[in-house]
């Protein structure tokens, strides 16, 4: 599994906005090939935030970089917000279960 780690500043004013387009996007990470999901965390007193998604190979998340950018410059500009940084990883460890609380 590999995973892809995306951090944002978003202005306070518009972090409510941000976060209520959080189900579109985790739609469209899903439909692309290979998607195992997105998580979303937020700051809410600094406005920094961070997606993670995950991927079922390293192949699977180097194909999806030109869909994930596009989608990653869309929802930047509804929120007003920039990109401070873009990280790939390979997961070694993950719980065995994931707690499903929404």
């Amino acid at each position: 599994m590999f995973a892809r780690v995306s951090r944002y500043e978003v202005p306070l004013e518009k972090l409510h906005d941000d976060i209520e387009g959080v189900d579109e996007t985790q739609k469209k990470v899903s439909d692309m090939p290979g998607s195992l999901g997105l998580f979303y965390l937020v700051d809410r007193a600094t406005g920094q935030t961070m997606s993670i998604t995950l991927w079922d190979s390293e192949e699977s998340m180097r194909a999806s970089e030109s869909g994930a950018s596009a989608l990653r410059d869309q929802t930047m500009e509804a929120a007003s917000a920039h990109v401070t940084s873009i990280e790939r990883y390979e997961v070694v460890s993950s719980p065995a279960k994931v707690p499903v609380w929404m």
